[in-house]
């Protein structure tokens, strides 16, 4: 009964190990993955953006619209939220993220990234700028990463 219980801490700490050197493996594709992400966002390819997201993924932020008296929750579906870009991101000619650091962790088929990011929104005469937070969410499925959920604030 020893020798069992013994063979099963050594087995689990041998997965653990493995799993540690193939995640740290991962961490550089997820640090390329994000920076293409940002470079076709900002490039507003949508098909392409729509690219990175698992169906049904999400994007979370707390948002207060003009008008309202407090920030609400705002979830949305990647398809939803690429319908709405005419009114957000391609409504103004300027319109640009950049990914400033992003720590990244993985485990196994699961990641998450903390992303710093810098953008710009609006006209060459009248620029928004701003920085913010990204936190994605990724699975792996078949050897292919994708984001399944993003949650953002600006700061």
């Amino acid at each position: 009964m020893v020798f069992f219980g013994v063979c099963l801490v050594s087995c689990a700490n041998n997965r653990h190990e493995r799993g540690d050197a193939q995640s740290s493996a991962e961490v550089p594709v997820l640090n390329k993955l994000l920076a293409s992400y940002y470079a076709d966002m900002s490039e507003r390819d949508w098909q392409e953006y729509r690219e990175y997201f698992w169906d049904d993924a999400t994007l979370t932020t707390s948002w207060q619209k003009e008008g309202d008296t407090v920030a609400r929750v705002n979830v949305t579906s990647i398809d939803a939220f690429i319908e709405q870009t005419p009114r957000g991101p391609d409504s103004q000619p300027i319109f640009s993220e950049r990914m400033k650091s992003a720590s990244i962790q993985v485990r196994d088929n699961l990641a998450t990234a903390w992303v710093e990011y810098d953008a710009e929104f609006g006209q060459p005469d009248s620029l928004m700028r701003w920085s913010g937070t990204d936190v994605f969410t990724f699975l792996r499925h078949d050897g292919e990463w994708k984001i399944v959920s993003l949650v953002f604030e600006s700061n």
